[in-house]
């Protein structure tokens, strides 16, 4: 698998109007975890594991540190920004073969599968970052 720029779709009213109400649901969660579980940790980097079915969100979090993201499969999955976010909500298209994506720190979001497949990811933290 290698790198290709992520592909984002363009916002329906439907769809800006379905991730605002995710958000004004979760606007109270508490940050939590980038994804479900830790793979392997050492000094410099952490691996997690996230899958999301469809209808499913991740914790609401924050990226404290650099991440590649290892997109096994999926179809659409969304980044839910919190409200005055200076980043709006968007949706990537996941591209069949999956993909790379670098994420650099600083976001705080919900990852949230909008799509019909299941999103399966692998994210790689880079911790002296």
């Amino acid at each position: 698998m290698k790198y290709s720029p992520p592909v984002m779709m363009d916002l329906t009213p439907e769809m800006v109007e379905r991730l605002d109400k995710f958000r004004d649901e979760h606007e109270n969660d508490p940050i939590g975890n980038v994804a479900d579980e830790i793979l392997f940790e050492d000094d410099n980097v952490r691996i997690w594991r996230m899958t999301l079915k469809p209808g499913e969100a991740s914790d609401l979090h924050s990226h404290a540190h650099d991440y590649y993201l290892i997109i096994m499969s999926g179809d659409l999955v969304a980044g839910v920004t919190q409200k005055d976010f200076p980043v709006d909500s968007f949706v990537g298209v996941i591209p069949k073969e999956g993909n790379t994506v670098p994420v650099p720190k600083g976001g705080t979001e919900w990852a949230y599968n909008v799509g019909e497949e299941t999103y399966d990811e692998y994210l790689i933290e880079l911790k002296n970052t």
